[in-house]
């Protein structure tokens, strides 16, 4: 270990979690580290997953959403500043992914530049089964979440960001803005009309679902 040069020693003290761990790792990714893209994905894919399911509703678009997210990451690493966690930048490359197709009006974005080999392995990692699954419920809970999905889906594109980014990641007022690139008043007029619909849809569930603004 005291062999080792003073550069890397540097780097085995860098927290994990920190600003300063993740810009040494998109330093060795684009020094052409694969072991560390690996680790990238490892490190965020649950979080990434779980976030493009909340927003798409669905186990296969969140996986096709997941892939697309790791995909742009990997293609526009350089970009990285520094001036957030990585792992902030892979939340707003989500949202912003998950917005872009819905204005094109497709769940889906293919894209025939990309090795087919590359979108398999980061594919493989995003949906190991292993690795990611939602929680069983009971009939009547799963009957709910059934309509609620429904309900979300009633909401429009950056309104049901908002909704998911505050109410299911229990995202700040400020760091939703910042992540949709919008004013905080523009985060609180989506929520409140997110809000107003899903209780309207959700009448029928009053006294066993709490959508609070």
């Amino acid at each position: 270990l005291f062999c080792k040069p003073l550069m890397n020693y540097a780097s085995l003290i860098i927290m994990k979690g920190s600003i300063g761990h993740d810009v040494e790792l998109v330093k060795r990714a684009i020094g052409g580290d694969k072991k560390v893209l690996r680790q990238i994905v490892e490190l965020n894919k649950k979080k990434i997953f779980y976030l493009a399911y909340d927003l798409t509703g669905s186990m296969e678009d969140a996986e096709d959403l997941s892939q697309e997210v790791f995909l742009k990451l990997f293609r526009s690493l350089k970009k990285y500043k520094g001036n957030a966690l990585l792992s902030s930048w892979l939340y707003r490359i989500t949202v912003n992914t998950f917005l872009s197709q819905k204005r094109l009006g497709s769940s889906k974005i293919k894209d025939n530049t990309v090795d087919e080999k590359e979108i398999e392995r980061i594919n493989d990692n995003v949906s190991n089964p292993n690795i990611i699954s939602i929680p069983e419920k009971s009939v009547e809970g799963e009957q709910i979440h059934e309509h609620l999905n429904t309900a979300l889906e009633k909401l429009s594109p950056r309104e049901r960001a908002v909704f998911v980014l505050r109410n299911y990641q229990g995202m700040q007022l400020k760091s939703c803005s910042e992540h949709l690139n919008i004013s905080e008043g523009t985060v609180k007029s989506l929520q409140f009309r997110a809000v107003k619909k899903l209780q309207k849809f959700l009448s029928y569930y009053k006294d066993q679902v709490f959508i609070g603004g």
